[in-house]
């Protein structure tokens, strides 16, 4: 009895513990059920949709693409900046099977290293540019090599199709469209339009799923920007100074058209210059817009400025006598000296055969806090709001203005300005005492024809620029007045190399001596014209600049022949029938 009542009880102990074990088994079995149906549920619902998109990221492909860019025309119509297609060349890394081949076989066809291709073709993901905006026979050579996982995609290049002309007005654009410089830049928000988005997908060996021309969404496309400059007449300035720049071995320049009644920039040209469709194989220097950020003194083309404000203070008459003290004058420790020698000269004969004694005089009788508060006036402390990127002039404070400052500012020195900010400031002699702002976007424009360059004919404008009053420094009585002594100046003068036969030339002659962080260059000069020339109804105006010309330096042996043979062209080329404005848009005269 014992002995079976022992093996019963370790039998009933045996089946205990068998039946915990069942027990922790099928609990764990639960667990591990809870916890699958809850990673199940987490991946499901509150990881589903990453999961999804990372899914899709290996099936499917995004790439932005530029939109069709506006183009910039001139105001005639006359296309400066166009867009063209070519093709750009990409690879899907994930495809390839032979990398180092292909590398070799697209190193002399793409003109890159084998070492960069097979370095982008390493990269990881489903998608790599090898070259952008390659030329149409680069693309075939590279289709006929027939390499699975190269393609290519439609793009847009930026062509320039007169090349250097007006190039730092127009500017340029990089690789992905974007501008870069000038126009380009400035206006690159109206021109750049929405990017193009390319969506592509694939099966797991590679293949497109999608026919061709699906999944493509439409591109916005740009506007158009119109300038206000005549294709003909920055023609004109560029040849003209370009072989004035040559002549007299000049180391730069710069001009400038304009109408002085609206502030249209109707030509802008600097030497050197430089080809547009290879700006990025130019230096720096050449592509500087000097006319707008180059700094200088003016010399005594800046005397227009002082007598101007001496005759608005009606403290001269252009008859009265001024003792220009036979050539040489001290004045608070300084000694002014004048080319010439002249005893007495009258005020209009100051301006006329360019007196530093005599002007210095003049400034003298208008003082120090005058004469600052016509500078400011005029505009020479600011810019002059042109819509380019153009540079401040610097004048100091009349507070740091030392004893010698009024033997040195009223003929164009202690201070210095750019050429446009002189154009301007002298306009208001050429339009009835009043500065207008100075512009080279006449409007923002969409078209009604189809996409196709040879069939844009009729503008849609979205936005004009009209002309705009910023300034009245001097009565309308004190610009006629000082246009007739620049009448003289041009006739009796010094500027007598500018006068045009046919024409009524007003303007003033410059010939300023460089300045150097330890005072004026030796030998280095910088030679000017500013005037203005009028026919029938309307007046141009221009200013020449010549930096650093050889063997001769004055403003009426160097500048003024600029002056006259820019200005003969373009006057005979708008009075006989040339002067066109854009269809549908209002000409501001």
């Amino acid at each position: 009895m014992g002995l079976h009542r022992a093996d019963a009880e370790k039998r009933d102990k045996s089946f205990r513990k068998q039946r915990v074990r069942a027990l922790i088994l099928f609990a764990l079995l639960e667990l591990c059920f809870a916890l699958l149906i809850y990673r199940l549920l987490y991946i499901q619902c509150i990881q589903g949709d990453e999961l999804r998109r990372r899914a899709g990221e290996q099936y499917r492909k995004e790439v932005l693409i530029a939109a069709k860019r506006g183009n910039i025309y001139d105001r005639n119509l006359q296309p400066l900046a166009v867009k063209l297609g070519s093709y750009s060349l990409y690879a899907d890394p994930s495809i390839l099977k032979d990398r180092e081949s292909a590398s070799r076989s697209l190193s002399p066809i793409l003109g890159m290293s084998t070492k960069d291709i097979s370095r982008k073709l390493k990269s990881k993901g489903y998608f790599v540019w090898l070259k952008r905006q390659l030329p149409d026979d680069i693309a075939d050579s590279v289709r006929s090599l027939g390499i699975k996982g190269l393609g290519f995609e439609k793009e847009e290049k930026r062509y320039y199709p007169k090349s250097s002309l007006a190039a730092h007005i127009v500017g340029f654009v990089g690789l992905d469209s974007v501008g870069l410089d000038g126009i380009e830049k400035e206006y690159d928000s109206y021109m750049r339009g929405s990017p193009q988005k390319l969506v592509s997908q694939y099966d797991c060996m590679g293949r497109d799923l999608l026919p061709p021309g699906v999944g493509y969404d439409e591109s916005t496309r740009g506007y158009h920007v119109v300038l206000t400059i005549d294709e003909v007449i920055q023609s004109i300035v560029e040849q003209e100074l370009r072989q004035a720049c040559g002549k007299w071995q000049a180391k730069s320049g710069s001009v400038i058209v304009m109408e002085p009644s609206t502030g249209e920039i109707l030509a802008l040209a600097n030497c050197p210059t430089y080809d547009l469709n290879r700006a990025f194989s130019t230096d720096d220097d050449s592509k500087r817009n000097r006319a707008i950020r180059d700094l200088y003194e003016p010399g005594s083309v800046f005397k227009v400025i002082t007598a101007a404000a001496a005759v608005n203070e009606s403290l001269f008459t252009p008859q009265e006598l001024i003792n220009c003290e036979n050539g040489s004058y001290k004045i608070n420790g300084a000694t002014i000296h004048d080319v010439g020698s002249h005893e007495l000269l009258t005020f209009s004969e100051v301006v006329e055969k360019s007196s530093n004694i005599g002007i210095t005089k003049v400034a003298q009788r208008l003082g120090d806090r005058r004469l600052y508060e016509y500078i400011e006036a005029f505009g020479f402390t600011g810019k002059t709001g042109l819509d380019l990127s153009e540079r401040p002039g610097f004048v100091r404070p009349l507070k740091l203005w030392t004893k010698r400052s009024m033997a040195a500012i009223p003929f164009g020195q202690e201070i210095a300005i750019t050429p446009l900010q002189m154009l301007c400031s002298a306009n208001a002699i050429a339009n009835d005492g009043v500065i207008m702002r100075p512009f080279i976007v006449r409007a923002i424009a969409e078209w009604n024809t189809e996409d196709n360059e040879e069939a844009v004919a009729h503008p849609e404008p979205i936005m004009e620029t009209p002309p705009q009053e910023i300034a009245a420094p001097i009565s309308s009585r004190t610009a006629r007045i000082m246009e007739q002594i620049l009448t003289r100046a041009v006739e009796d003068g010094t500027g007598e190399n500018a006068r045009i036969s046919g024409y009524k030339v007003a303007g003033k002659t410059g010939t300023a001596q460089k300045a150097g962080e330890k005072g004026y260059l030796p030998g280095k000069y910088i030679s000017s014209f500013i005037g203005f020339l009028s026919a029938e109804k309307f007046t141009v105006s221009m200013i020449v600049v010549i930096n650093e010309p050889q063997g001769t330096h004055t403003g009426g042996a160097v500048a003024c022949p600029v002056f006259h043979e820019i200005g003969e062209q373009v006057m005979q080329y708008l009075t006989v029938g040339h002067r066109f404005y854009v269809k549908g848009m209002k000409s501001p005269n």
